[in-house]
């Protein structure tokens, strides 16, 4: 009942930026109706060309987005574990971390030009970091006085991590995760766009501003907030849910 509830507040949440888009659309000459969008918006998911350049974005926005998420793992348990590590490797992350999208787009698509290296590096690079701070709060947040009976009464690494460290992790962990992909989305268009790519969300929303194909511009956009809302709702929210109620068994 209680997810339902909040379905239909999320629900009404979007439903209230179409008026809000209405009046705009009256006002500037580069808006185009809701109306107008919409009845545009079944030919465009009808066509192939549309599923292929968001299935080209979408898989490096998901590898990307992998290789950010184990480093930055990596990097939390290293500098959780030893203090010369947390000092060497606390440099990265606030590198990475303080350097703008702009400029890693730009640094990595310099060195690995037009390859699907480039852009994946982009948005690992740029999300590790917000990952790594993420569970490391977390791994500090860890009751030590646990941590010191599980190694008494000696658990293994797997009761361990799903009795001890978990319980404490798990809110930290989501909460980073959620931050770095909406963070993943918004970068990978900026590479694309950076980058001269031929292929994917940031090159169509690219080609579609350079030539004022302006319903164009819209659809990519709606279809873009569209993805991202689902993979918010719809997969990271439910697996939060997931873990939380195995959590609290």
């Amino acid at each position: 009942m209680q997810s339902r509830t909040h379905l239909g507040w999320s629900l009404t949440a979007v439903a209230l930026l179409f008026p809000a888009w209405w009046i705009a659309a009256g006002s500037a000459n580069f808006i185009e109706s809701p109306l107008t969008v919409l009845q545009a918006l079944p030919g465009f998911l009808a066509s192939g060309h549309t599923w292929s350049n968001i299935g080209i974005t979408l898989y490096r926005v998901a590898v990307g987005l992998g290789c950010g998420v184990l480093l930055g793992i990596l990097a939390a348990l290293a500098m959780n574990h030893n203090r010369l590590a947390e000092e060497v490797i606390g440099v990265y992350v606030t590198v990475a971390l303080r350097t703008p999208s702009a400029i890693v787009a730009i640094i990595a698509l310099a060195i690995f030009k037009r390859s699907e290296l480039g852009y994946i590096f982009v948005v690992a690079t740029v999300t590790f970091p917000f990952m790594a701070l993420g569970l490391r709060e977390g791994l500090k947040s860890a009751d030590r006085d646990l941590i010191e009976l599980s190694k008494i009464y000696r658990f293994g690494v797997q009761r361990h991590v799903r009795h001890v460290l978990l319980p404490f992790i798990a809110p930290f962990i989501f909460s980073a995760l959620r931050n770095a992909h909406a963070l993943a989305w918004k970068v990978i268009v900026v590479a694309e766009i950076y980058g001269a790519a031929r292929h994917g969300f940031g090159a169509q929303f690219d080609h579609a501003w350079d030539y004022m194909i302006m319903i164009e511009v819209h659809l990519w956009l709606l279809v873009f907030m569209a993805l991202v809302l689902l993979v918010e709702y719809g997969v990271l929210r439910r697996l939060e849910r997931a873990v939380f109620k195995w959590r609290n068994a």
